[in-house]
């Protein structure tokens, strides 16, 4: 009897805060021999030389570079799709995205969305999942909420080098999730031998929703040094991180949408379902910032 063929899983986006924890993961799992793991990446032997993690293939991949989809999908039974934040054209850079996935006969693609995307027709991440779900590609919708790792990635530097939380937020709540547990859920849906995670969406969130005040609170314990919650206007916050930090201005206005929401109390809601499907309750934010201590020293 011939041996069962090892599956190709496509990462995109694994040298972001998802695709890592998604490979770490992979890497990780006890049915390892039965996968390969495919890492596409804009410049590979860079990333490969410093993320210390390894996937079996690294090959180049750029979203603005439809010509190679064809080929990079040749073999490929599973991808993990995570839009780059700064690419927002849907029609002109996922389209064709999809629609090789779609020529290629994939088996499942695993979509990194957006908390609340399917009622929210102006995201990008609706718009994807509306291409997908219209090709007819059998899916897995990981509809997160905010990122824990914001705060050790986005906003690190003004914690570690201001002593401060930057952001117009307001007193309301938002539902953190670690990036880490959102790779778990990944990792699994891209390695099930069953129809458990197919055509199917998960909210996912943590088990807390905390304000900023709160946030600075559990920092400041931890790293053993006051961290201020500062709650700017939108307009010195847009100054700050445009003019200032430089950040891209329609970075930035995506940035305001999001905080305005949490100011707002539309980004507190909780869910079960990383419980349900890890089977376990999901890390605290005391937990992350004790793992992550060490990104804040000044």
């Amino acid at each position: 009897m011939a041996a069962k063929a090892v599956e190709r899983i496509l990462l995109t986006g694994a040298s972001g805060n998802i695709g890592q924890e998604t490979l770490r993961s992979l890497e990780q799992s006890p049915d390892r021999k039965q996968f390969s793991i495919v890492s596409g990446q804009r410049d590979p032997e860079k990333w490969i030389n410093n993320s210390g993690i390894q996937p079996d293939e690294s090959v180049y991949f750029d979203f603005e570079n439809p010509s190679r989809f064809d080929e990079i999908l040749k073999g490929i039974s599973r991808v993990l799709l995570v839009r780059p934040p700064q690419l927002a054209d849907v029609d002109t850079i996922f389209k064709p995205f999809v629609d090789a996935m779609q020529r290629a006969g994939i088996r499942q693609v695993v979509f990194l969305s957006l908390q609340g995307a399917e009622n929210n027709p102006v995201t990008p991440h609706h718009k994807i999942e509306q291409l997908i779900v219209d090709a007819n590609i059998p899916f897995t919708f990981l509809r997160p909420s905010f990122f824990m790792q914001n705060l050790s990635t986005t906003h690190r530097d003004e914690i570690r080098l201001r002593n401060e939380i930057f952001v117009p937020a307001g007193k309301g709540r938002t539902s953190f999730i670690d990036a880490r547990d959102i790779g778990e859920v990944a990792a699994l849906a891209l390695t099930s031998q069953t129809s458990e995670f197919m055509f199917r969406s998960y909210e996912l969130t943590g088990s807390e929703a905390l304000t900023y005040a709160e946030i600075a609170q559990i920092l400041t314990d931890i790293l053993g040094r006051k961290i201020t919650y500062r709650n700017p206007s939108i307009l010195r916050f847009v100054w700050q991180k445009w003019k200032k930090e430089h950040l891209p201005l329609g970075f930035v206005l995506v940035m305001v949408a999001l905080y305005t929401l949490s100011k707002l109390g539309k980004a507190a809601t909780l869910t079960h379902e990383t419980e349900q499907v890890l089977g376990r309750l999901p890390r605290t934010f005391k937990q992350f910032v004790e793992d992550y201590q060490t990104v804040w020293m000044p």
